[in-house]
């Protein structure tokens, strides 16, 4: 094993590249001026159980390549990154650490395509993949997270953009705690017991995420708690216990997302006030949305939502039901009090329950959809453009079969 990594950084200047050569390197080791890092195949830098593997205190530093290994635990990290700024960690694979990276006071960080995983314990003994602690501009794009506590959690953190990352088999894929500003975009959340947690955070970005298979009793696919103004649109929530449960969820948007076959769509607690809930498609979802608290709105006074659940007619063909769709509350109120009952699941007894129900909507609707969608928006769009050409196929085919006409009368005169 060498041992004199430590001694090259300490004779380079700012500015300098250092080539690390393959082979395993010991740790800890520091970085403490602006260089650039980067490591041939087959470069490990192992802590031997030392608390941190490499510690960043420098600005404008650049680390790429290596295999990061063997962190202590507690505060442990494979990399920790502190009162530093424009600092890039690129293509590092970072295993059995407590913390993948750490960062702490950082800005103008970049962590892109790393693969970060965790020690093959529970959860509870596990650090987070990435931690960030009052950083600003944090940038986290094609990282691999898995086996750690929360795949990337955010403490006063500002202006950070999540994107195309994927977190798997962790507590929550992405924790934000007093967080303002930023996106989540295009990640991919499968396999944890929450995809999204937020708590006391504003103005953020939920886009074009997959969240699937959040299947703990206690796992939501989004949990928005004591937030605001929080734009949720155009994600997947598919194959999860509760996919979004908004709770004291302040000025949200909830805007053309899939819920697909979850056991709950969505959980409204509290009070969520200013929240709309609109052009979301709701499919084969065991229960569509479960109301526990004050109303919340499900369109926008022109359009509401698509329902696979709702059963009424569109006379007037401009795609919105002539009815309101009213949020089913006996079938939801038996789920809970007796979940055996999620066996008649799409069941002739349960049309036959909301076929009753319907007769009396107005006094058991825990919610109301004033405009609900006939179709899926993409599916409408495309029906439409085929029915322009069917009526202009139509209109050949008729011309076509009159000329024919014409002409064979005149052949017989």
């Amino acid at each position: 094993m060498h041992k004199h990594l430590q001694q090259a950084i300490d004779g380079a200047n700012d500015g300098d590249v250092l080539i690390i050569k393959q082979g395993v390197y010991k740790g800890p080791i520091t970085i403490d001026k602006s260089i650039r890092f980067i490591a041939e195949p087959g470069v490990v830098i192992d802590g031997e159980g030392s608390e941190y593997v490499v510690v960043i205190r420098a600005s404008h530093v650049h680390v790429e390549g290596m295999t990061i290994r063997q962190s202590g635990y507690g505060k442990g990290a494979g990399v920790f990154i502190k009162e530093s700024s424009h600092v890039t960690l690129k293509n590092v694979r970072i295993e059995d650490t407590h913390y993948g990276v750490y960062v702490e006071s950082g800005m103008h960080i970049n962590i892109v395509n790393n693969v970060i995983q965790g020690r093959d314990v529970h959860f509870a003994q596990r650090g987070n993949g990435i931690h960030l602690l009052k950083t600003k501009h944090v940038a986290i794009r094609d990282n691999h997270i898995s086996r750690v506590q929360d795949g990337i959690y955010l403490d006063w953190a500002k202006q950070t953009v999540m994107k195309k990352n994927e977190i798997i088999a962790s507590r929550y894929a992405i924790h934000l705690m007093y967080t303002e500003g930023g996106i989540a975009k295009e990640n991919v959340m499968t396999e944890n017991i929450n995809g999204i947690m937020m708590m006391m955070s504003k103005q953020f970005t939920i886009e074009r995420n997959t969240i699937a298979k959040q299947l703990d009793y206690r796992g939501y696919g989004v949990l928005i708690y004591d937030s605001e103004h929080v734009v949720m649109h155009n994600n997947t929530l598919r194959h999860n216990n509760t996919a979004l449960s908004l709770q004291n969820a302040r000025q949200c948007e909830i805007r053309a997302n899939e819920f697909i076959n979850n056991y709950r769509a969505l959980h409204s607690l509290y009070e969520n006030k200013d929240a709309i809930v609109v052009e979301n498609q709701f499919l084969g979802n065991m229960e569509d949305a479960l109301i526990q608290g004050a109303p919340i709105v499900f369109d926008d006074g022109e359009k509401g939502n698509y329902w696979d659940t709702y059963r009424f007619y569109d006379w007037n063909d401009d795609g919105i039901g002539d009815a309101p769709h009213r949020i089913r509350s006996m079938y939801s109120r038996l789920l809970q009090r007796w979940p055996s009952v999620q066996f008649y699941f799409q069941s002739p007894a349960l049309a036959l329950l909301d076929t009753t129900e319907s007769f009396f909507a107005q006094a058991q609707a825990q919610g109301e959809d004033r405009f609900p969608l006939m179709d899926i928006p993409d599916r409408q769009n495309e029906r439409k453009k085929w029915s322009w050409k069917l009526l202009l196929f139509g209109s050949i085919l008729l011309l076509s079969s009159l000329t024919m006409l014409e002409y064979g009368r005149r052949k017989i005169k």
